[in-house]
């Protein structure tokens, strides 16, 4: 048995300018022509059609960091966007004993959600070409979606109870392997393995900043998204593929993608980056058509 290799290395932290680099990824992309569009103009004199390609590939939406420090993101740039709070003054790091041995349970992770920066090339690409068409995003480059150090929730579970009770068979890990409770969705994680919890605070703040009216402090993704003939966003339903940055670049999957209670060796090993945590450009999937006309009459 064994597991898909890293892309290639990294280190313990990438900048916007390496993100960018990671968006070209064209297994991330998925790039497909899936049908067509058929679009009506009518005018006095009568009406007439014509048509445009529909497409389907995946966008990186956002950047999500899970990380113990506060000004200690993976993402260097980001770390300008994080202040402390009234409620957050260290950010809240929590290891039980005072250290970092990995084998201590309780871990606190600080964890945002960020659009990626690559953005800006997709958002031009979407108004560039008809030929080759790209749809248009719903998020935006450098937005803070979600910043722990901002929300109250994210340190306290009383506020998810309700929430919490009805999903208590809800939880995060692959096969065998269970990493923690999704619910309650907060920094605080039940998990003595460090990429374990680092991956499972970012499963959970990603859990609602797709979703609207959680009781949290964010921004959902598709806050700004405008409806438009001829595009298909995704929704809060639409699966979420994670592109790992660091500590190594991996390209996208689905989370968490490994069952190791079959292993004799820790395979999530060369995932730990314990100072710095982790980050993920998180891709989900668009489908639209170019504009060829007034009303779409159909699609294909």
């Amino acid at each position: 048995m064994t597991i898909s290799t890293p892309t290639h290395a990294r280190g313990s932290t990438i900048t916007s300018q390496q993100i960018i680099q990671e968006s070209l990824d064209l297994a991330c992309l998925d790039y497909q022509v899936i049908g067509g569009c058929l679009w009506m103009t009518c005018t006095i004199l009568g009406c007439e059609f014509d048509e445009s390609i529909r497409v389907q590939h995946q966008i990186p939406e956002v950047v999500v960091t899970s990380y113990p420090f506060l000004g200690k993101s993976p993402w260097v740039e980001s770390n300008r966007l994080v202040r402390p709070t009234a409620f957050a003054q260290d950010g809240g790091f929590s290891d039980e004993g005072g250290s970092m041995r990995r084998e201590q349970t309780l871990k606190f992770k600080n964890v945002d959600v960020i659009g990626s920066p690559a953005l800006l090339g997709y958002w031009s690409a979407a108004q560039a070409s008809d030929t080759l068409p790209f749809c248009r995003p719903v998020t935006y480059p450098m937005t803070p979606y979600f910043i722990s150090t901002l929300d109250p929730a994210w340190r306290d579970p009383t506020i998810e109870t309700p929430l919490t009770l009805a999903n208590l068979f809800n939880t995060v890990g692959k096969g065998s392997s269970r990493f923690a409770g999704l619910f309650p969705r907060i920094g605080f994680v039940k998990q003595s393995h460090d990429y374990k919890s680092t991956l499972t605070a970012a499963i959970r703040a990603m859990d609602f900043v797709r979703q609207a009216r959680q009781p949290h402090v964010y921004l959902p993704l598709n806050a700004n998204a405008t409806r438009a003939q001829g595009q298909w966003p995704p929704t809060a339903s639409t699966q979420r593929h994670w592109q790992q940055l660091t500590p190594t670049v991996q390209s996208c999957k689905q989370l968490p993608d490994i069952d190791d209670t079959v292993y004799l060796t820790d395979p999530y090993r060369g995932r730990v980056n314990q100072t710095y945590g982790n980050s993920w450009q998180i891709w989900r999937e668009y489908r639209c058509c170019p504009r060829k006309g007034t009303a779409l009459v159909m699609y294909f």
